[in-house]
């Protein structure tokens, strides 16, 4: 069995799709749960942050960026802080949202 940073540097060097699912099946719980914690229980928000941060890794990967930039890393902590960064730009973006819809009601 392949540590998580043997399947990802699999799936940046050979584009191995198996990989990169047996990392989002390994990780989508964390992903999910971290996610949904940031945004306070908001089951699609949250569906959407795990979506991006899956995206995310993969172009990075794909690019040598991310975390594989510096060698071999705790794939786990990368993808928990990242989803952290994601889900505070969606936030961000929900308010500005709804301020945005707000002012425009109130005009």
């Amino acid at each position: 069995m392949m540590d998580a940073n043997q399947l990802l540097r699999e799936y940046a060097d050979h584009g191995s799709e198996p990989a990169f699912r047996e990392l989002v099946g390994r990780y989508i719980d964390l992903v999910y749960s971290v996610a949904l914690r940031q945004v306070n229980g908001d089951a699609h928000l949250a569906e959407d942050i795990a979506q991006t941060v899956f995206t995310n890794l993969a172009r990075q990967s794909m690019e040598q960026r991310g975390p594989l930039a510096s060698g071999p890393c705790a794939l786990g902590g990368w993808l928990h802080r990242h989803t952290g960064f994601v889900a505070a730009d969606v936030r961000r973006t929900e308010q500005r949202r709804r301020a945005r819809e707000q002012m425009a009601a109130e005009m």
